[in-house]
């Protein structure tokens, strides 16, 4: 029989981390592990290899958004510049000074968002600090990217939010007039709302009952 483990995780950025819960006791006298029926509530990296019954689906929303997944750039591999600065190389890389962010995947150390700071047709230098050998590495780099940074940039949304978000600025206009009444009204409504289609991204089966007096 399978004995019962315990999981948890931690988010950091992009990156999500399993951790599990360490059930054995420490032969330390002095820990608080020490000793028979002694709860133990560290949790460490998973203790044991798990082959199945794990299941994680995890949502990463990011700042930024890829315009065009087709326009990408193959990197063969990076290294530091003279002042300290992430270099990556490739060929037929492009000059144009709209390149100024890029999304970089398929690499074990660099994947994500990059700023652009000097263009070449062999490399890119990027605003990235990097200390170390130069690598060779086949990676990809989305270039073609929208970075939330001003207040001209486009959030994208799913329809439902952005009726949230009406009814948001609606609330914040009654709060400007004094109606606290209706500007309560208004929060508490999309606060729902927002709630709701959170609550769609959590999957499972959805069970209803019947209320007390429902025909039966």
């Amino acid at each position: 029989m399978a004995s019962a483990k315990e999981y948890g995780y931690f988010i950091k950025g992009q990156k999500l981390a399993l951790i599990e819960k360490d059930t054995a006791l420490d032969n330390d006298v002095n820990s608080r592990d020490y000793g028979p029926d002694v709860t133990n509530v560290r949790f460490k990296s998973p203790q044991s290899s798990v082959t199945d019954g794990i299941e994680l689906e995890y949502i990463y929303s990011p700042k930024y958004h890829i315009n065009d997944v087709s326009d990408t750039q193959a990197i063969t591999g990076y290294e530091e510049d003279s002042t300290g600065f992430l270099k990556v190389t490739g060929s037929g890389m492009s000059t144009d000074t709209a390149v100024d962010y890029i999304v970089i995947r398929g690499s074990d150390k660099l994947s994500g968002l990059h700023k652009v700071t000097t263009r070449n047709a062999s490399y890119w230098i990027l605003a990235t600090k990097y200390n170390g050998d130069a690598v060779t590495e086949s990676m990809t780099a989305y270039q073609d990217i929208d970075v939330l940074n001003d207040s001209n940039d486009e959030i994208p949304l799913p329809p439902y939010l952005e009726r949230a978000i009406v009814v948001y600025v609606q609330a914040r206009i009654a709060e400007d007039r004094a109606e606290m009444d209706k500007y309560e009204y208004l929060m508490a409504r999309f606060h729902k709302m927002v709630e709701k289609h959170e609550s769609s991204k959590v999957w499972g089966a959805r069970m209803l009952s019947s209320g007390y007096h429902a025909i039966r």
